[in-house]
């Protein structure tokens, strides 16, 4: 089961497909940034950060459920 998480707009998507357009943007930003007026970078750098965070807590709290899981098969 793929777990959701939630864009700045408050759209739900699952970590697999926030971590595939956090790609695309670090590869637009790293390969083509001279084909971009300057406030599509900025736009694109912030959605990336945006995408940062979310995929941060989405790992945050897999490590939280595998610690879980561990302390409990420790029992």
């Amino acid at each position: 089961m793929k777990k959701k998480v939630e864009n700045s707009a408050g759209v739900s998507e699952n970590f697999e497909n926030c971590f595939k357009k956090l790609e695309k943007i670090l590869s637009k930003l790293e390969n083509d940034i001279d084909e971009y007026p300057l406030e599509d970078i900025i736009k694109n750098y912030k959605e990336g950060l945006d995408l940062i965070k979310l995929c941060r807590e989405k790992m945050k709290d897999a490590e939280l459920r595998i610690e879980k899981i561990s302390t409990e098969e420790d029992i």
